[in-house]
This record gives structure tokens, sequence and C-alpha cells, in this order.
């Protein structure tokens, strides 16, 4: 911690990735926030859902589709869309320019669970069987996504046997 009453940190939006966490860079204990930068005709490649965070969408500059439980809901600068935590979801760029959002939720007792997570809530569920309508018949897709699940299980497999479960 700083000893200060806050932290501050500065992003350019034009070097940033496509997803940025700046819980350690603000010192976040209490609000967690992904920075989303999506390029152009970018989206995600599978859907994901949380066990217990509520999440809120804030776009900041850009368009494209947030696909929630399976209807595309079209975002556009200045909306914000609040997302329950057992709603699967995806966001795509259809725009072209970046999409930028920044998505907040509060932080429920206990979190993170791994004190090592790169969020501050780390409940996130990624389902890479679930394609979004954009990837679906995408054989790179799949097959990446193939990749991701084997990679999340080992992990899982690894962070149980840690608590020896």
């Amino acid at each position: 911690m700083s000893g200060k009453g806050y932290s501050k940190a500065h992003f350019d939006w034009n070097e940033l990735p496509p997803l940025t966490s700046p819980r350690r860079l603000l010192e976040l204990s209490g609000v967690a926030l992904g920075l989303i930068n999506l390029p152009p005709q970018e989206g995600y490649t599978f859907t994901h859902h949380h066990r217990e965070q509520e999440e809120v969408y804030m776009v900041q500059e850009g368009s494209g589709q947030l696909l929630i439980d399976g209807e595309l809901i079209p975002l556009a600068a200045g909306d914000m869309v609040r997302v329950s935590p057992e709603s699967s979801r995806a966001l795509k760029n259809d725009g072209g320019t970046p999409l930028r959002i920044i998505c907040a939720g509060g932080v429920p007792a206990g979190y993170p669970k791994n004190p090592d997570a790169r969020y501050l809530i780390d409940d996130g569920v990624p389902d890479y069987d679930d394609l979004p309508p954009w990837c679906e018949g995408d054989p790179e897709v799949l097959a990446n996504n193939r990749k991701l699940k084997q990679r999340y299980l080992r992990s899982m497999a690894k962070r149980q046997a840690q608590k020896g479960e």
C-alpha cells in the first residue's frame, strides 16, 4: 500500500491490450475493474459468467455488441449495461475504431480467493464450448478454445491439489 488515502495510475488506451486489470496499480480492494480495448472487428471467442459478481459495462468509445444469454445487445459510446452474475456474456467490436469499455463490479467478501489472482474478483467461469455467433463454425477458434479449456482445467486441478481437495 502507498500509505496515502488514494492511488493514481495513468493508462494510454492506444497502448492497452484487449484486457487490462488496474488492480495492483490502483491498490484496489473493494472495486473490481477491467479495461477492455477491443480492436476493430475483434471479439471474445467464448462466453463466461460469474459465480457472484454483478458487472457493469460502461462504453467509453466505439461500437459493438454484448451477447447476454444468447441475446445480442448493441453498444455505443455512453451506454451502460448491467449483467447478472449467472448470465453468459461475450463482447464484440463491430466498428472501425477501438471499442473501449470500463467493466466494474462489486467485490463480495472473501475475494480474491487466490491472492495472486490477476483480478480482484476471481469468480469468472469461462465456457470454452459456448461460441458467440461471430465465431460459430470457425475451426481456428474451435482449436484454440480446446487448448484454452485444457489449460484452464489443468490450472483448476492444480489449485484443488494445492488446497488438498
